[in-house]
C-alpha cells in the first residue's frame, strides 16, 4: 500500500519522477553514437561525418519526442514552468550526454589528425572534443530551454488549484 500525501509540496511529482521510455531513449542514443564512432574507426570519413551530424540530429528528436511523451505521463499543466524545464533538461541532456560519450569512447584511439578525403576535400580524423562537443551541447541547452515552455505554454491540461 502506498501513502500519498495531500499536499502538493510533500507529493512527489509525477514529472520528476524515472519512467521506462527514459532508458529506452538513452539506450537508442548510445546505439546511434556506437554507430557513429564505428564509421569513424572503420567506415569512410565522408560518411562518419554525416552520420555524427545526422545521429546527433536524430537524438536531439529524441529527446523532444521523449520529453513530449514525459509531459503527456505526467499530464503536465498549463503554465507550469518549472515542472516544464525539468522535463526539457531532463529529456535533453541526458541524451546528447550518452550520445557524444559513446562517440568519444569508440574514437579516443584515433589521432586528430587532417585527412585527405578521395573528392578533393580535407576532414578530420574524429571529431575534436573541444570543438565540436560545446557546439553540440549547446544545441541540446536551445532544444531542452525551448521545448520546456512550450510543452507547458501548449499544455490541455489546465493548472490544478492548489499548485505553486
Amino acid at each position: 500500500m502506498q501513502i500519498v500525501s495531500k499536499h502538493p509540496r510533500d507529493a512527489r511529482r509525477v514529472a520528476y519522477r524515472w519512467n521506462v521510455a527514459q532508458p529506452l531513449a538513452l539506450a537508442l542514443s548510445v546505439a546511434l553514437g556506437l554507430a557513429s564512432g564505428w564509421a569513424f574507426a572503420h567506415g569512410g570519413l565522408d560518411f562518419a561525418w554525416i552520420l555524427f551530424l545526422f545521429g546527433f540530429i536524430w537524438v536531439l528528436l529524441l529527446s523532444t519526442a521523449l520529453g513530449l511523451w514525459l509531459s503527456y505521463r505526467a499530464q503536465l499543466a498549463r503554465g507550469d514552468w518549472r515542472a516544464g524545464l525539468h522535463i526539457g533538461f531532463a529529456s535533453a541532456f541526458p541524451l546528447a550526454t550518452v550520445y557524444l560519450a559513446a562517440i568519444a569512447l569508440l574514437t579516443a584511439g584515433i589521432p586528430l589528425v587532417d585527412v585527405a578525403i578521395p573528392g578533393g576535400g580535407h576532414a578530420l580524423a574524429r571529431p575534436d572534443y573541444l570543438r565540436h562537443f560545446p557546439i553540440l551541447y549547446s544545441c541540446s541547452l536551445v532544444v531542452s530551454t525551448l521545448s520546456g515552455p512550450l510543452f507547458a505554454a501548449w499544455s490541455p491540461w489546465p493548472r490544478r488549484t492548489g499548485e505553486g
